[in-house]
């Protein structure tokens, strides 16, 4: 969920989350000064079957997350501002050589979801045009970094509330752990064998730069921000 203030848009996707498949339930989407009410109104109709409720929680967002959290929601606070967990065993593909903070990270996560066919039912489309005209920029280190809201409004370019909403909901999911016993390895093997990598291992060639969204569902391309390092 993305909490805006002022003119920008409180925005909340509702999705489940497969292996494979990624769906998007519902969105809601809230202008005002304060619209804890509403949002609270919203996700209580899906309070049973949420297991997280991601907020991004910086400015705004931070107070915003402490009242959904007093409301008994399951919240995780994130600060896409940050950085890569690293992962040097990855060499080259370790997040933190890759992009410059989660927000790049997490949008490439999204694109390579489109890519694939996983997600269903975007259509809103707002979100859509959010998405298509999202721009991207190299640093010094050659690593990705999704163009500042601040340079977005220079070119006149509204805040992509929907967009980073979605981002947020469908990004890398919290990890699962489960107790295996000695009786549960032939079988463990045997899935090892069938699928040796799994999908956000970022061995795939074409998650090294971002390819653009897939071809025909959004954008053809996600853009390089002209002048850009």
């Amino acid at each position: 969920m993305d909490v805006g203030g002022g003119e920008a848009e409180t925005v909340a996707y509702v999705c489940e989350y497969g292996r494979d498949r990624r769906k998007i339930i519902r969105m809601g989407a809230w202008r005002g000064e304060d619209t804890r009410g509403q949002v609270v109104n919203f996700l209580n109709e899906f309070r049973a079957h949420l297991s997280i409720v991601r907020v991004d929680s910086i400015g705004v967002g931070h107070n915003f997350a402490l009242h959904l959290r007093d409301c008994r929601f399951p919240v995780e606070m994130i600060n896409v501002g940050m950085a890569c967990e690293s992962n040097s065993q990855l060499g080259e593909n370790d997040p933190a050589r890759r992009f410059v903070n989660l927000k790049a990270c997490f949008y490439q996560e999204l694109a390579d979801a489109f890519e694939r066919d996983h997600i269903e039912g975007l259509t809103d489309e707002a979100t859509i045009g959010q998405l298509a005209g999202l721009l991207y920029e190299l640093d010094s280190q050659g690593r990705m970094k999704i163009e500042s809201k601040k340079q977005a409004r220079a070119r006149g370019v509204p805040s992509p509330d929907r967009a980073e909403a979605l981002m947020l909901a469908l990004c890398k999911p919290r990890p699962e752990y489960a107790f295996y016993s000695i009786r549960d390895l032939p079988r463990l093997r045997q899935d090892s064998e069938e699928d040796p990598f799994e999908e956000d291992d970022y061995r795939s060639p074409r998650s090294l730069r971002w390819d653009g969204w897939a071809p025909g569902t959004l954008a053809p391309h996600f853009r390089r921000r002209p002048g850009a390092w």
